[in-house]
């Protein structure tokens, strides 16, 4: 502990009488209230005045619902960052597994005397509602046979569920996976087949069938 003076003591005496002084700081004033007459009065007649302001303060009852409400919210943030952290470690997954793919070989004249290399492409496309509005993104590394893909959305989809559907120029829709939505966003990370021509990987309300955005893809 550290020995105090009257001006130290004056100085914090306000968040001593308010409670907001952390324990180490508060038993130091209490060390020096303990043999100081005028501190003392200096600082009870503080605390009745921190004491009356409380008193002032119109009291209000919660709204109905308001402790489960707030409860759901703390439980729903902690669930989303899980699932965002675990969306993010797969789609850095997906994406090593991919650049891996990007190799140089050059052999010896004799045997080889061509390289090969095989090229990987990145994009980063905006998921687009029906009105024209940016509602999210996707972002994809592809080396031509391979995409790997992570889709976020955010705040501008009613919640539920959605069908992650892949549409390719000539060949049938593909249903990827399900994304979830809770709060207006939600986040899916993935990978699929890649092909040349015109893809669109679209977001398919489950419950009334309705494609809510959609976003165009470039092959590499």
């Amino acid at each position: 502990m550290n020995a105090l003076g009257c001006p130290d003591v004056r100085e914090v005496a306000p968040d001593f009488a308010f409670g907001i002084l952390d324990g180490e700081a508060r038993a130091d004033v209490l060390l020096h209230l303990d043999h100081c007459p005028t501190c003392q009065r200096f600082v009870s007649e503080l605390s009745e005045t921190a004491d009356a302001m409380v008193l002032l303060a119109p009291e209000a009852e919660p709204p109905p619902g308001f402790e489960r409400r707030a409860l759901d919210h703390i439980i729903e943030t902690s669930r989303r960052r899980r699932w965002r952290t675990t969306k993010l470690v797969a789609a850095t997954a997906a994406a090593a597994a991919i650049l891996s793919v990007v190799t140089v070989r050059v052999g010896d004249q004799n045997r080889e005397p061509a390289a090969s290399v095989v090229a990987v492409g990145t994009q980063t496309a905006s998921m687009v509602g029906a009105d024209g509005k940016e509602v999210g993104k996707v972002d994809v590394v592809s080396d031509g046979t391979t995409m790997a893909l992570d889709l976020s959305v955010a705040y501008a989809l009613p919640d539920g569920d959605y069908n992650i559907v892949l549409t390719r120029s000539g060949a049938p829709k593909e249903a990827l996976d399900i994304l979830h939505v809770t709060g207006g966003a939600g986040v899916w990370s993935g990978s699929a087949r890649a092909a040349p021509g015109a893809t669109q990987i679209e977001l398919v309300e489950i419950t009334t069938g309705r494609t809510r955005c959609s976003a165009e893809l470039r092959t590499v």
